[in-house]
């Protein structure tokens, strides 16, 4: 097997706690065979790499929560991810996976959903899910959660009936199976249907089948609001019960009414972490979270998905004219809310702008073009709402348990699979950069993107550059990371990016090798 030497690149082996120096890897095949001081071993025969001055490597970095479930079976080159650095992301999150996909309700819900990828859907479980995206060739490596969404909607359907003792063991029955097969863990969104239906014993009873497997249980709390510490409270009892490991995903403290919560959330989670539980977090380093439009509108839709919005829309005139009525008396700040996709026909120009602009420009009340698109395509209408507050995110930052997550789909260039939120292309780096400017050392800020990732979800020969660990690693040029996106121009890749080596070949090379990687519990 032919070895390659990495020469002379600034070391930051994703540790955290070891110096950085300047030093020569050995690289054969997928692994990482030998790492010394730069220039002072000789390896005759390897062929030799060298790069621009003051470059430096890392292990590659980890898009802890990612939602590319979809996207990267219908454009695998991961554009988004691969120029901010990422070498590996972890889908399923939200509650929302790919899998399975027992019943036929199922799989057409996730057919709407994900219309845009155009997908045949010809997969049952996990292993066929993961044989589909392998099949590809992903440009990165894909890690992948059981969403609990989906999970239950093949036992009990999308709706809220009762959870009988037969729906609860096909759940437990099926769960168990996945995570056998390889997946990494467990996540909620209890802020959707049909999770938000879940009670104490259903979530307690599949969350000590996924400590079982010593994996952890990701979740989407049921309020990032108004409800925030309640919705803390219940999954820190979960996990003292279940004994489950919990990465709160996408942590805020949404509207501005409820930013005063940080400090009893950050003390809650500090008293679990000293009692032993094994609590961590993600988020994206921006202040607009993204999610469907849809959220917007009160009972009876707030237990309703998405394609039963848009038909409820479409079939009940009357429903219609008074849900636009109570949008109208919520007297919402539509100058803070930015319309980020949708595929109602006709309007699809409009994303980019907030929905007060979006409306002038349609010479109608946003209320008015808020119900037009949800009508015409609530399942493919993104929102950002600007509700989030800057020195909270600071503060997260700090938090030494902390991820960094995009929330967002790997996409390509150019705007085929819809346009993305800022974050898509500019999260790892902006990272980096605000964790900089907090005075936090570089080689924390790599092990937070490296190593603490892996460690959460038990990801094998990852987060470490050291012999015998993956050659997955993201060669860079410190002082001239960058991030470029916007909502005007949300595609605008990274800058400082030198190189990424994805199971020891090089992404330059116009190889694409990257793997599903499985979790053996």
């Amino acid at each position: 097997m032919s070895q390659l030497l990495l020469q002379d690149l600034l070391l930051y082996d994703g540790s955290g706690c070891t110096a950085p120096f300047r030093a020569d890897l050995l690289l054969e095949g997928d692994t990482v065979l030998q790492v010394e001081k730069a220039s002072s071993t000789v390896f005759p025969g390897a062929e030799k790499r060298s790069f621009p001055a003051g470059c430096s490597v890392s292990p590659g970095w980890i898009d802890v929560h990612a939602h590319s479930d979809g996207s990267i079976l219908a454009d695998p080159g991961a554009y988004s991810k691969v120029t901010q650095g990422i070498t590996c992301e972890i889908s399923g999150n939200c509650g929302l996976s790919a899998f399975p996909l027992y019943t036929g309700e199922v799989r057409e819900h996730l057919k709407e959903l994900y219309k845009v990828f155009d997908l045949k859907m010809d997969w049952t479980d996990f292993r066929s899910y993961a044989d589909k995206v392998d099949q590809v060739a992903p440009a990165i490596n894909q890690v992948y959660l059981c969403g609990h969404n989906t999970l239950r909607a093949n036992a009990a359907g999308y709706g809220n009936p009762p959870v009988t003792e037969q729906i609860l063991t096909r759940m437990k029955e099926d769960l168990n199976e996945l995570l056998r097969q390889g997946a990494a863990g467990f996540s909620t969104g209890l802020l959707y249907t049909p999770g938000c239906f879940s009670g104490r014993e259903e979530l307690l009873e599949l969350l000590k089948i996924t400590a079982h497997f010593q994996k952890v249980h990701a979740t989407h709390l049921r309020s990032e609001g108004n409800f925030l510490l309640e919705a803390v409270n219940e999954m820190l009892d979960y996990s003292r019960v279940s004994g489950c490991a919990l990465q709160i995903s996408h942590i805020k403290t949404a509207g501005e009414r409820n930013w005063h919560k940080l400090p009893e959330l950050l003390c809650l989670i500090r008293q679990a972490r000293e009692n032993g539980l094994k609590i961590h977090a993600d988020r994206y380093p921006y202040t607009f979270s993204q999610t469907s439009l849809s959220i917007v509108l009160d009972e009876p839709f707030d237990k309703m998905d998405d394609r039963s919005i848009r038909n409820f829309l479409r079939q009940d005139q009357q429903l219609y004219e008074r849900t636009l009525l109570r949008l109208r008396h919520a007297r919402r700040n539509w100058n803070n809310v930015i319309l980020t996709a949708t595929g109602a026909e006709g309007y699809t120009h409009l994303t980019g702008q907030s929905i007060r602009s979006a409306a002038d420009a349609c010479t109608m009340e946003p209320e008015q073009l808020v119900m037009l698109l949800l009508r015409e395509d609530s399942p493919g209408t993104m929102a950002a709402f600007g509700g989030l507050s800057g020195e909270n995110l600071k503060t997260l930052l700090q938090q030494d348990y902390l991820c960094c997550g995009s929330d967002e789909t790997a996409r390509p260039a150019d705007y085929s699979l819809g346009k993305s939120h800022p974050r898509g292309f500019g999260s790892m780096i902006r990272f980096i950069r605000m964790c900089r400017d907090l005075s936090i050392p570089m080689a924390e800020i790599i092990r937070r993107i490296t190593l603490l990732p892996v460690t959460v979800y038990s990801l094998p020969q990852r987060g470490l550059i050291a012999p015998g660990m993956k050659a997955d690693l993201t060669i860079f040029q410190e002082e001239l990371l960058q991030d470029h996106a916007d909502f005007q121009t949300p595609h605008a890749p990274c800058s400082g990016i030198t190189e990424l080596y994805i199971n020891g070949i090089p992404h330059s090379s116009g190889i694409r090798s990257g793997k599903v990687i499985k979790v053996q519990g």
